[in-house]
């Protein structure tokens, strides 16, 4: 029980972005992702090969022409109106990994975004250069060359299409001008940090003896997308239809060969690409019910316009959920990771008391900083005091605050490591639900449950429940358990369900000396029932006085530490 932090509800927020798990690819930290993929919307997103195969379309239309404008249908949508010739548009939407030639006629807001605004001024009137795609990653560079009077500058406009996470670039002589999302690795004026590159086999060159090694992997899939460069999910399920069910691992690397190879030159080929299902988009063959399109980008029309049409209901908003659940989780995580950086002050909180211990009859009252020789290393080190503390006092508030660090240090680990795991829950959901494969329920149990209001009514603050004549207060909210912590009485009961993320409950004593054990088993059960171990047989649940229960100083909402208190075990 010492020192066990309780797992809040996390923090309301409206940003997203900073990595939470490990992974080679580079997750950018975006505070500004408010609207996380509303509007337009592209299905499952493209993999590398669809992109090269999409740039085939792209290139001989835009090359050599002039941008005439530049258009944002939604947050992650742009629209590039280029004459070459004639007019083409190209469509760009990095977060649904998607660019293509459309002619799709979509609304445009009637005040530009910054970013766009940006684009127009430096942009408009240039002549595309070249269209390049780094590898068969998902990224993409418009080269664009703009003169004014004798000079030309070339501009880059850089795309990583890596779909959740993806961002647009303006780049002048590799510094970064501007960008469609906020990035804290790539700010303006910063030089441009690219995505890191994946090393991974050429799908061009790889050998049938290089499958047979991948296809051994107890998901053959997973290896092909994680081994292969530009193969996406949907592409390696296609090639290993191929191979039935055999067990032979020779023959089925065989024939994912033979798949592929049939596949790679439906890149540079000119046969009609087919629609599958209404719902997705490819540049190969597939048997039916596909139907045939006359081009990859009117393949791609197709499937968008039937997503754009159905875009009004309660699909758009699960996967909305989704991402302000993933949203949610990162900006907890990250306040965590920064306690954690203050966490690793103990040893030097400690040290620093025990050098005012040593010196305190030579520091002089009400002191706010002073310089004392460290006998362990030769050196002086200054120490900010509490001028209001005598030196000893000050000792022991240094040596509190290491305490503290040290005790919190494991529970917020454990913490952060749960955390982790439900990011990569909810972003396998995301995954799954691009490609139209039912959401785990695991996933749809960490998104927020609807709010239950009346109509018209607004959340006055925390529930309260009469028993027995003593009130019992339940948070809803991080800021409502922050909220019942301060506004309560040292000697008030504090509950929560242990070791899950749940709510704060508080029985109000009201200066009686004892609270009956109905009444706290009570308040037990509303606490278990408020926290992720509502679908639990058993629950333990942490009771304490109020004055045992301290919020670590720039912990986050809902993070608490319990210095002495008692368990409940209660049936659900």
């Amino acid at each position: 029980m010492e020192g066990e932090p309780a797992r809040g509800v996390e923090p309301p927020t409206d940003g997203l972005r900073n990595h939470c798990s490990t992974t080679e690819l580079r997750w950018r930290y975006n505070r500004d992702y408010t609207d996380p993929h509303r509007g337009f919307k592209t299905g499952g997103g493209m993999d590398g090969l669809a992109i090269a195969a999409s740039l085939r379309e792209v290139r001989p239309a835009v090359e050599g022409g002039f941008v005439r404008s530049i258009h944002q249908p939604t947050r992650s949508t742009l629209v590039l109106h280029v004459f070459a010739g004639t007019n083409r548009r190209i469509l760009l939407a990095p977060r649904h990994a998607a660019i293509h030639v459309t002619g799709l006629d979509l609304p445009n807001p009637p005040k530009p975004c910054p970013f766009v605004m940006l684009l127009r001024r430096r942009l408009r009137g240039g002549r595309i250069v070249a269209v390049r795609q780094r590898g068969w990653d998902r990224v993409v560079t418009f080269d664009i060359e703009r003169r004014d009077g004798r000079t030309a500058r070339v501009y880059e406009l850089t795309a990583e299409l890596v779909g959740m996470h993806g961002n647009l670039f303006l780049l002048d002589e590799g510094k970064v001008l501007g960008s469609a999302h906020r990035d804290r690795g790539n700010r303006p004026g910063d030089t441009y940090t690219p995505l890191p590159p994946q090393p991974k086999l050429d799908p061009t060159a790889v050998t049938v003896s290089e499958l047979a090694a991948l296809l051994h992997a107890e998901s053959a899939m997973q290896a092909l997308v994680r081994s292969i460069a530009g193969m996406g999910r949907r592409t390696a399920k296609d090639v290993l239809r191929s191979s039935g069910e055999t067990e032979d691992v020779g023959a089925r690397a065989a024939a994912v060969h033979a798949s592929l190879c049939a596949i790679l030159p439906c890149i540079e080929s000119r046969s009609p690409c087919v629609l599958v299902e209404e719902a997705r988009a490819t540049f190969y063959p597939l048997p039916p019910p596909a139907e045939p399109a006359p081009t990859f980008g009117e393949a791609l029309d197709r499937v968008a316009k039937s997503l754009i049409e159905v875009q009004g209901n309660e699909q758009v908003t699960i996967r909305t959920d989704l991402h302000r659940a993933i949203v949610r989780r990162v900006r907890t995580l990250e306040r965590l990771r920064e306690w954690i950086d203050n966490a690793s002050e103990a040893d030097r909180l400690q040290t620093l008391g025990d050098l005012v211990m040593i010196h305190h009859t030579e520091i002089a009252p009400k002191s706010e900083r002073v310089v004392l020789p460290d006998p362990a290393t030769g050196h002086e080190t200054t120490v900010r005091l509490l001028p209001s503390l005598s030196a000893i006092e000050n000792a022991q508030k240094l040596y509190e605050r290491a305490k503290r660090l040290r005790r919190g240090r494991p529970h917020v680990i454990a913490r952060i490591k749960h955390l982790e795991q439900e990011v990569r829950v909810l972003e396998q959901a995301v995954i799954d639900f691009d490609d139209g494969l039912p959401v785990d329920d695991r996933a749809l149990a960490l998104l927020p449950a609807p709010p239950a209001r009346a109509d018209g009514a607004r959340s006055a603050g925390p529930p309260r429940i009469q028993v027995d004549g003593f009130r019992i207060l339940v948070g809803k909210s991080a800021a409502q358990n922050d909220r019942l912590l301060r506004e309560a009485a040292a000697d008030d009961l504090w509950l929560h369900a242990k070791g899950f993320a749940g709510s704060h409950v508080i029985i109000r004593r009201g200066g009686q000396r004892e609270i009956p054990e109905a009444v706290v088993r009570r308040a037990a059960r509303l606490a278990a029932r408020h926290s992720k171990a509502k679908d639990e047989r058993r629950v333990q649940v942490m009771v304490a006085a109020v004055k045992h229960v301290r919020k670590p100083r720039g912990a986050p909402p809902g993070l608490v530490n319990v210095s002495k208190g008692d368990t409940l075990t209660i049936e659900l």
